[in-house]
């Protein structure tokens, strides 16, 4: 009987069934950089309906080879095509796109971080705690009061969109907009979301940055004790951020914020509700622990993209000048060498070295506030799990970016 096919790591459909472990399990064993030719792709907008083709990528899949890539930012570059696996079609794509921390390279990329990581301290982190506890209490509560409800929807996008409104010093009724901004941007394959629409992707980039703007303004004439405040004021290297440059790590913030920790927790709570060894092991758990080790398991953002600005060897694979190269750490989490048994899911595990936050210059800002979002939450619902039960079918993301769920019905018994 002929084998089957290899699983596409590039199509985003893929994905909307399970992510290809087995395909990656293969790869980092056969080829821990191997090339990858990408499928075509339906794109439309008011021009027509087009089909596109990526130009392949080499899939780094093991643990070490993302590390030594992640460490070399002047070799592999965030900011020459964007840090996305779809290339930007225009010019003025690309400069869309490298509005976002994500897409920069120094010395832009430290002149901006710079102005984060002086608001996201682990001490600035905890002032938030009092705050998620409330909105966790509150969401539990309002659940627990219900026969059914969605984990995605109720539970694990509501939390981060409700600690961001008061990051931000938004109105809560506006968390919803950003929900909606995050979905274009993160989702623009799944057919529900994005839907491969160009016009609505750029779309939310312009409605995003102009409520942005209209609120630093406000701030600006009237600061307040929140975010916003401190970046429409802030000062690197004796001037106030450009408006371009405060939008851009706004809506960083918008999306880094709400999309890891909500694919964090429906995954969590995924696998607490269909394997019981987990929900076990769960019980008498450190939160701590086992928020790290959902992270290895699930790895919310699944893989970014560099751009080689040089011919380089990495793990046996020659890589010219100009190729496009996609760092996996939704495979070099599972990686055999770095991880006893990567399959199973130990929520005792220590140490956890995995890599779901990056690693290098581009590391997780909010890396501090999604697990304390995460342990929260999880900790409040560990008595409550035993009476939830599965109801309906799970919806997954179509998306090759984030390992998510868009629904996961539940009841309580």
């Amino acid at each position: 009987m002929p084998s089957a096919e290899p699983a596409d790591v590039a199509h985003p459909a893929t994905y909307g069934v399970a992510v290809p472990h087995a395909e990656f399990t293969r790869r980092r064993r056969a080829e821990p950089v191997g090339w990858v030719e990408e499928p075509a792709l339906w794109r439309h907008s008011a021009a027509g309906r087009i089909q596109q083709r990526g130009t392949g990528f080499w899939a780094v899949t093991t643990h070490d080879a993302v590390v030594e890539a992640s460490r070399q930012p002047e070799v592999f570059s965030s900011g020459q095509r964007g840090a996305f696996l779809n290339d930007p079609r225009t010019p003025a794509d690309l400069e869309l796109m490298r509005q976002l921390l994500v897409n920069m390279d120094d010395p832009q990329h430290t002149r901006i971080r710079r102005v984060a990581t002086s608001v996201f301290t682990p001490r600035a982190i905890r002032s938030l705690a009092d705050g998620v506890q409330t909105h966790v209490r509150d969401l539990v509560a309002a659940v627990r009061a219900r026969e059914s409800f969605d984990v995605v929807t109720d539970l694990a996008a509501e939390l981060p969109l409700l600690v961001l409104s008061d990051l931000l010093g938004l109105p809560r009724a506006d968390r919803h907009l950003l929900y909606g901004w995050s979905n274009n941007l993160v989702g623009f394959d799944d057919p529900e979301y994005g839907g491969g629409d160009l016009d609505a992707y750029r779309r939310t980039f312009v409605e995003a940055f102009q409520y942005a703007l209209a609120v630093a303004d406000e701030r600006r004439a009237d600061p307040r004790d929140d975010l916003i405040s401190l970046l429409a004021n802030a000062e690197v290297d004796g001037r106030r951020l450009r408006d371009r440059e405060f939008c851009q790590f706004w809506l960083l913030l918008v999306v880094a914020g709400n999309e890891t920790t909500r694919h964090l927790l429906s995954g969590a709570l995924h696998l607490l509700l269909h394997d019981p060894a987990v929900a076990q092991q769960f019980a008498t758990a450190p939160a701590e622990t086992a928020v790290d080790e959902f992270l290895r398991v699930i790895t919310p953002i699944m893989q970014f993209r560099r751009t080689a600005t040089r011919d380089v060897h990495l793990a046996g694979a020659d890589i010219r000048a100009g190729d496009k190269v996609v760092l996996f750490y939704v495979s070099a989490n599972r990686d055999e060498r770095v991880f006893a048994e990567p399959q199973r899911v130990d929520l005792f595990r220590r140490p956890n070295p995995h890599l779901s936050f990056g690693i290098g210059p581009h590391f997780c800002l909010g890396s501090h506030l999604a697990r304390m979002e995460a342990a929260a939450l999880l900790s409040a619902l560990r008595p409550h799990l035993p009476a939830l039960r599965p109801d309906g079918e799970v919806v997954r993301l179509e998306s090759n970016f984030v390992n998510g769920m868009k629904s996961m019905p539940v009841r309580w018994r």
